[in-house]
């Protein structure tokens, strides 16, 4: 009896596994003219009023056509999530427009996984800038995003997250001052010097080796964290700053809110290799990534510089 269980218990989570590792095995195709030159696609802030006060780079937003329909749609940009796919609640509302699309949602779920009732986009192809991604099974966020009344087909919606599943063993390189990202599968000559060695965690997560104090941290990078500079567990912020609180926001996170107090760092620090100072650092009640790193940087840090991410080589580089 007990050996049967054990079977049943390895079956069902390779199963999961393997939906897992499905829905994550993006094809990534570069349609530019010319394969000699970085090929750049836009992104765009999106902005948000938090505490009575307006922010204009909450968000990045990239431009998206999926096909099968005429929208302009909008994914969020976030490396802090591994898997890229719609909001079901969202995306429903465009079934109308074009019936063939609603026929390729279905229910992943193996004969032995009954509790799985997540969706999926089958043969789902969306293409930005130049690049076109495919995969056979994409993720649907279930019962994520507000449901839209009577889609007009010109309109532009945000229905999704592209997160960091989609780069994988590629070189990514995000140019914050002129809103444009690239993908390549070489390092490109002009940002292939003053790389630094990070880690990628089990799931992909991107690792930066931070040094304040004389003590090393691993801080985790998240372009979907894009007001805060550095954030950790609130429990923790003392080993950053000894400083008074001078700030606390109330932000929200995948449908829910949570309160952040903030404390500036009066010394200097390296993150990947770069020197930083008189930067503020927010301490949260519980960070989901506590067991992953011992912090988050956001975009703050670099509104004003490319980072490059080798995803293939575990890269980092700040120009």
């Amino acid at each position: 009896m007990t050996f049967t269980v054990v079977i049943i218990i390895a079956v069902c989570s390779f199963s999961y596994l393997t939906d897992k590792a499905i829905y994550t095995s993006w094809k990534l195709t570069n349609n530019s003219d010319d394969k000699t030159k970085i090929s750049w696609a836009k992104f765009e802030w999106s902005g948000a009023t938090l505490n009575g006060k307006y922010d204009d780079k909450v968000a990045m937003q990239i431009p998206c056509k999926i096909e099968g329909l005429p929208n302009v749609f909008t994914f969020q940009f976030d490396l802090g999530t591994g898997l890229t796919g719609v909001y079901e609640n969202s995306f429903s509302s465009f079934y109308s427009l074009n019936p063939t699309v609603e026929n390729k949602i279905q229910k992943l779920r193996s004969p032995l996984q009954f509790w799985n009732q997540y969706k999926c986009f089958k043969d789902f192809i969306i293409t930005f800038g130049n690049y076109i991604a495919t995969n056979k099974v994409a993720f649907i966020y279930k019962n994520y995003g507000g449901e839209i009344l009577n889609p007009d087909f010109t309109d532009t919606f945000h229905i999704g997250t592209i997160g960091r599943d989609l780069f994988k063993d590629k070189i990514l390189i995000i140019d914050y001052p002129d809103k444009q990202f690239a993908i390549c599968d070489e390092m490109p000559k002009q940002f292939a010097s003053n790389l630094f060695n990070i880690e990628l965690g089990k799931n992909g997560e991107i690792i930066l080796p931070m040094k304040i104090h004389g003590k090393s941290y691993r801080i985790m990078f998240d372009n979907g964290s894009s007001m805060f500079p550095l954030i950790t567990e609130e429990k923790n912020i003392s080993k950053f700053s000894s400083s008074s609180y001078v700030d606390t926001i109330e932000i929200p996170s995948w449908g829910k809110k949570h309160s952040v107090i903030g404390k500036m760092i009066t010394d200097t620090f390296t993150l990947a290799g770069q020197r930083f100072s008189d930067v503020e650092v927010y301490g949260e009640t519980f960070l989901p990534i506590h067991k992953i790193a011992d912090g988050i940087a956001g975009n703050y840090l670099f509104w004003n510089k490319t980072i490059i991410i080798d995803f293939k080589n575990k890269k980092f580089g700040i120009q």
